[in-house]
C-alpha cells in the first residue's frame, strides 16, 4: 500500500497531517513520526483531537508499540470530534514498546484520505 503523508500544520500545541491511502498493506505504516515533530524532546506524545476519513474499505488508525493498538477502526466516510461534537481527545493506551508513533493498517485495497488533527501533550 502505499500511504503519503503531509504536515498541514506543526505548532507547538497542535498538529494536523492528511494521509492520502492507495493499495493494499497487511503491515502497519507509519504516517506520524512524534519525535520529528515541532518542539518534540524526550518521550513525546500526542493525543488524538478529531479525525475525517473518506476510504473505500476497513482501515485501522494504531498506536505504535511492541503490539500495535488500535485507536480508530475507519469504513466508509465519516469523522470523530468535528463541528460542534464536544468529545474528548483520545489518548495512547499502548503498551510495551510504546513510543507516541501512529500508523495505519488496512488488509484489503484501499483509496482514500485520513486526516488527523493531535494535540502535543509530552515530550
Amino acid at each position: 500500500m502505499a500511504i503519503t503523508t503531509q504536515t498541514v500544520a506543526d505548532t507547538d500545541w497542535e498538529v494536523v497531517t492528511k494521509s492520502t491511502i492507495t493499495g493494499t498493506n497487511g503491515t502497519a505504516l507509519k504516517v506520524v513520526d512524534v519525535s520529528a515533530l515541532e518542539g518534540a524532546a524526550t518521550d513525546p506524545r500526542v493525543t488524538i483531537v478529531a479525525i475525517w476519513w473518506t476510504v473505500s474499505s476497513v482501515t485501522e488508525i494504531e498506536w505504535n508499540a511492541d503490539s500495535n493498538v488500535t485507536a480508530f477502526t475507519l469504513n466508509g466516510n465519516g469523522n470523530y470530534n468535528a463541528g460542534g461534537q464536544a468529545l474528548p481527545s483520545i489518548s495512547n493506551n499502548a503498551g510495551t514498546g510504546i513510543d507516541g508513533d501512529i500508523y495505519i493498517e488496512n488488509d484489503g485495497a484501499c483509496t482514500g484520505t485520513v486526516i488527523i488533527k493531535m494535540r502535543k501533550v509530552s515530550g
